[in-house]
């Protein structure tokens, strides 16, 4: 079990560097196909840009989650504008809770990220199902 003390702890990233290519090599790996004038990246490109947060959680020794039976259950995504290239994003990811449901934990974590002049890009919420072995 994950100690609840945890819940509150954050991790910040380096800022991301969103380019052209990063985003046409993420549209090639999940298939989207459309070619536009003016390049914006997909909805679930911020997790390109939000990874670190989660595993600077995944691999925080502290918090010591059990990622070994560790299922992404939920995930969602808000965006306050869109992301394009020479966007410099940086995420705060935060644990806000920690449940137990019979033999099942249930972990919430919260993403922030913000551009380089500190407004804001999207926000997101993951729920990590973690299965008490």
């Amino acid at each position: 079990m994950t100690d609840s003390r945890w819940v509150g702890r954050s991790y910040e990233t380096a800022p991301f560097e969103v380019t052209e290519q990063s985003i046409r090599d993420y549209m090639a790996a999940v298939g989207d196909r459309r070619d536009e004038d003016q390049l914006v990246a997909p909805p679930t490109y911020a997790m390109v840009y939000g990874f670190d947060a989660y595993w600077q959680l995944w691999t925080d020794q502290e918090v010591a989650l059990d990622v070994a039976h560790l299922v992404h259950g939920e995930q969602r995504f808000t965006f306050q504008r869109p992301v394009r290239p020479g966007d410099r994003i940086r995420t705060t990811g935060r644990l806000t809770a920690i449940n137990s449901r019979g033999d099942m934990e249930l972990v919430t974590f919260e993403l922030k990220a913000r551009d380089a002049e500190d407004h804001p890009v999207s926000d997101g919420t993951a729920l990590f199902i973690i299965r008490k072995p």
